[in-house]
């Protein structure tokens, strides 16, 4: 249902005037909060304040100086970005950081953000909700309140209960669109600076740790040192500045895209406060063309562990010359959550996958982490978890303009994969084109490349690639020049990496250059709490394919489905709600009697009794220790091989196969096996003068 202001003000009067809800007109929990702040006696024509409580405050501010650290860049970036007040509370709803582009605003700073006291609002609502919430104008219980326009995210720990919330608030005009989602991922990028505690600078030592904020906003937004020189920008201000990420960090100057009329400098001497917009000329494409785009906000970020920047927010399509929002944001409107798919990316790459359990979200947090850091990663997991879901995610979240380009390095020959990788010159080899061919490496200049399966690619064309991956260039077979490439490499494997190394079916060198982020993506057995939603969003998308009715699956079966191992993970999930849709006609047909067999025998056994579960566990268990002990004699075969290769030297051998020697140590004395510890006289003088 859509709500508007109208709405909202239609329901905020008959309510006023006679406790009636309009349930058509006002979203049920801002009606709920109504109702109790009707029930506590509160008066929506009330306009007192609590005081700030000074004393609380303080001790607050050094309870949690820890928390304070770790939130106050983001919130400074917020406030730039925005023109908005944010605010941290605790789990008390108690206000102890507020900061605002206003010189006096102190209202809500060392206060309480009680329900029964200020009334319904973002602050109230979501320690309540427990959840994202938004509240815009005629939403808000007390008329005092009603030329809000207010955003909050909660903190919460990973049983549920809530301890705090980041609010985002603006009193003058209203939050464009993107501000729940700018609140959410505020939140997420803080607990991520107080993850890091002491490295915290590490993380904040570019701009691309605020990418993710950037990404969001939907108008341009230009970030530079102090010299003038660009470090980061979003998506829209590239139609300005259309090649400044072609250069490397901080070595663009912003005046290669101003036209002559004014300079950085001009800019640099504007105040932090913008009383209206002002028209920045900028030069458009080679021509002497100018065009002007409306400056709204400028300013200073700066903060303990970062080098400070200005930020150069621009009046975006539809914006209000205040540089409020951009369209007219229903109040009160519910903004849908994007589907995540599980397997493939859909049509327009907005989605990346589904998971609610720790064991994914603690993949989700990783991505979201490394994907605008130009690094090399490697995803480890069986078949079918999601590696190249994973890789796709990675390159859509990096911001990255070029092509993400798959390669499956165990699906073609020897010499078809280097050709593929490589491309080749006319008359490069007998059969080859005249013209030559682009290889992939080539191809997926300024994007990422994703190269499946690399466990399978022959030992001497690992050299080639860690060649290409050392130098960043690719050179042509049958060519003598060399080409330079912007590449970013994401590799998978299903195999033991660490087995392959010991065997010299893989190079160490190359793993190390490959695996600067390591993943390992979880079995689905694993996360068996997301087998349900991912049964719906297959359901969906399949229903919609195969033009059958779309109806869930009942809940007998998605336990049924629940219950299996799933050797084959997300990509066997997907195809028994396929082969069950075409057999059954729609969801709710699949009774557990049309699954295949072998799931519906595993459902009755663990439904048959305590015998039946205790015997199908017995005989698992039994085939798991078999197993077991079959890997286990395994390793210590090629672990024996190694030892002797390397003459028993215990680092030596901890290089070889990327491991600490510690953990070498280990695992020689849990398969019985030992090493020895070499320490020559070079290495003896150089630990002493250490």
């Amino acid at each position: 249902m859509t709500y508007s202001d109208e709405h909202a003000l239609e329901a905020w009067k008959a309510f006023v005037s006679s406790g009636t809800i309009m349930e058509d007109k006002v979203r049920p929990e801002v009606a709920a909060s109504w109702l109790r702040c009707r029930a506590m006696g509160l008066d929506p024509w009330s306009s007192t304040f609590e005081k700030e409580n000074t004393s609380l405050l303080r001790e607050k501010r050094e309870r949690f100086a820890a928390s304070l650290r770790a939130t106050t860049p983001v919130m400074k970036f917020l406030v730039r970005l925005l023109g908005s007040n944010v605010s941290l509370m605790d789990g008390e709803n108690f206000v102890f950081e507020l900061l605002s582009p206003m010189m006096m605003y102190s209202r809500t700073l060392g206060t309480f953000m009680r329900e029964k006291d200020v009334g319904t609002g973002n602050a109230t609502l979501v320690a309540t909700e427990r959840r994202p919430v938004r509240m815009d104008g005629f939403e808000h219980y007390r008329a005092i309140a009603q030329h809000y326009s207010g955003v909050a995210a909660p903190y919460m720990d990973v049983n549920g209960r809530y301890f705090g919330a980041m609010n985002i608030n603006s009193p003058l005009q209203s939050l464009p669109p993107e501000a729940l989602d700018l609140c959410v991922e505020a939140v997420k990028l803080t607990q991520e600076l107080f993850a890091a505690g002491a490295r915290s600078p590490l993380l904040l030592a570019t701009t691309e740790f605020f990418k993710p904020l950037l990404n969001l906003y939907r108008s341009p937004v230009l970030l530079v040192d102090m010299e003038g020189r660009i470090l980061n920008a979003n998506a829209p201000m590239r139609t300005w500045c259309p090649d400044w990420d072609e250069f490397s960090y901080g070595s663009q100057s912003i005046g290669a895209y101003l036209a002559k009329a004014m300079t950085f400098k001009d800019m640099l001497r504007l105040s932090d406060g913008l009383n209206e917009p002002l028209p920045v000329p900028f030069k458009r494409g080679r021509s002497r063309a100018v065009a002007e785009l409306p400056l709204v906000r400028c300013g200073k970020v700066e903060g303990e562990g970062m080098d400070p920047f200005i930020m150069l927010v621009f009046q975006g399509e539809g914006e209000s010359a205040g540089g409020g929002s951009r369209e007219a944001a229903p109040a009160g409107k519910k903004k849908e959550t994007p589907r995540r798919d599980a397997t493939a990316m859909p049509t327009g790459a907005t989605v990346d996958y589904i998971g609610e359990t720790e064991e994914w979200k603690a993949i989700d947090a990783l991505v979201r982490k490394v994907a605008p850091i130009r690094t090399n990663v490697l995803l480890l997991g069986e078949t079918g978890t999601g590696k190249e879901v994973v890789a796709r995610a990675i390159h859509r979240r990096s911001g990255r303009k070029g092509p993400f380009v798959a390669v499956n390095c165990g699906a073609l020959p020897r010499d078809l994969l280097a050709t593929e990788l490589f491309g080749y010159e006319g008359g490069a080899f007998t059969g080859a084109r005249d013209e030559g061919a682009t290889g992939k490496f080539e191809f997926a200049d300024g994007g990422t490349l994703f190269l499946d399966e690399i466990g399978e690619m022959p030992v001497d064309m690992q050299v080639s690639l860690l060649r290409v991956l050392q130098e960043s260039t690719v050179t042509k077979l049958g060519s003598n020049t060399a080409k330079a490439l912007d590449l970013r490499v994401v590799a998978a494997t299903n195999q033991n990496i660490q087995q392959l190394i010991a065997q010299k079916q893989f190079r160490s060198d190359l793993y190390y250059r490959l695996s600067m982020v390591e993943m390992s993506l979880p079995q689905l057995r694993k996360r068996r709490d997301d087998i349900p939603l991912l049964v719906e969003y297959f359901n969906e998308q399949l229903s919609a394919q195969l033009n059958v009715p779309f109806t869930p699956f009942p809940a007998e079966t998605l336990q049924a489905l629940r219950s299996y191992s799933w050797p084959g993970n997300v990509r066997e999930l997907r195809n028994v709600v396929e082969r069950c849709l075409i057999m059954d006609g729609e969801g709710a047909k699949v009774g557990t009697s049309s699954l295949p067999f072998y799931i519906e025998n595993v459902a009755s056994s663990a439904a048959s009794g305590p015998m039946m579960s205790l015997e199908w566990a017995l005989g698992s268990e039994l085939l798991q220790r078999q197993a077991a002990a079959l890997r286990a004699e395994e390793e210590r075969r090629s672990l024996r091989q190694t030892v002797a290769e390397l003459d028993g030297d215990i680092d030596r051998i901890a290089r070889h196969l990327g491991i600490a020697p510690d953990e070498l140590s280990d695992r020689l004395e849990q398969l019985g096996l030992r090493a020895r510890i070499v320490i020559d006289d070079e290495e003896i003088s150089d630990c002493i003068r250490w």
